[in-house]
């Protein structure tokens, strides 16, 4: 019923998307003041609130089209769009994430950019840059450069002068952050990895109902969702697969992160969940399970989105 029409969508579910957006965001406006939703260290709430507003829009849009024009997902749909947004519920003013997570999209790209190239030099050295940039801010994300790895065993392009090249982004930003320091006298600072983190009870007991209701829906869609994948992986297109395999392993990766950086982290996570529950979504043979799924997904992020604040 809902699924239907984010699937070959008409112009009009676009201008839908993008009331969708707006009132999404605002809908914690709804319990609180202005200044106390939008409220960061560094940032007026002017400039979160339209950070809210237009990066996860951007990113939803960007990692739809993304996984259509790679043919992840062969069928042209806005699902992808609407899960990554509900997937932001928890998020009012994460800033940093927001950027950070809209970039690696390129870095994505790149990495599955590497199919069918023997000596993808530009892509890995574009995957390496990009994430040794934000390492500056969360430098777990070194971990990600795993994927270059992964990609190379995947698409049998794997070799020492790609490893070399993506290593060589990798040291750039670096490198000129070891100038600066020179030049201006300052010290250079290494990164620090964060060490392991585990989700203690009482952190979980300090969810709220409204949060644990839209967790535990999550949760029964992305078990759902995985199962869907693995099921009917074998009916995809060869580069279908293998992108899947990647996102896959970028999904473990991305959990590492929580792990070792704590549930700061989860918003590394969103971009391959997307993927894979925007599949289960799009190709669900029962449509009657899905709709309601979808729905249930829906009404409990905005009950979510709401209460967020409370």
């Amino acid at each position: 019923m809902f699924l239907k029409h984010l699937i070959n969508p008409r112009p009009t579910i676009i201008i839908f998307f993008i009331v969708f957006c707006i009132l999404f965001t605002c809908l914690p406006l709804l319990n609180s003041s202005f200044e106390l939703v939008f409220s960061h260290q560094w940032v007026s709430p002017v400039f979160v609130f339209l950070f809210g507003l237009l990066l996860p829009a951007f990113n939803a849009l960007g990692i739809n089209n993304l996984v259509y024009e790679k043919n992840i997902i062969r069928k042209d749909n806005l699902v992808l769009g609407f899960v990554f947004l509900l997937l932001c519920t928890p998020f009012i003013n994460t800033v940093s994430e927001w950027i950070i997570s809209f970039f690696l999209l390129f870095f994505l790209n790149s990495i599955l950019e590497t199919y069918q190239k023997e000596y993808p030099f530009a892509q890995v050295f574009n995957a390496g840059i990009i994430v040794s940039i934000f390492s500056f801010i969360f430098p777990n994300l070194l971990f990600l450069m795993l994927l270059i790895v992964i990609s190379g065993i995947n698409y049998s392009n794997l070799n020492w002068r790609n490893l070399c090249i993506s290593s060589i982004g990798v040291a750039i930003p670096y490198f000129f952050y070891f100038v600066y320091t020179f030049l201006f006298d300052e010290t250079f600072i290494f990164p620090t990895f964060e060490t392991l983190q585990f989700i203690s009870l009482p952190a979980i007991n300090d969810f709220k109902t409204p949060k644990l209701i839209w967790l535990s829906i999550l949760v029964i869609i992305s078990l759902l969702s995985f199962v869907e994948l693995f099921q009917w992986l074998y009916k995809k297109s060869i580069r279908s697969r293998k992108s899947f395999l990647i996102i896959s392993f970028y999904f473990v990766f991305s959990v590492l992160l929580i792990i070792f950086g704590g549930l700061k982290s989860w918003y590394f996570v969103m971009t391959p969940l997307c993927v894979i529950i925007g599949n289960y979504f799009t190709y669900t043979k029962n449509k009657k399970i899905g709709n309601f799924l979808f729905l249930l997904f829906i009404i409990s992020s905005f009950y979510c989105r709401y209460s967020v604040m409370l």
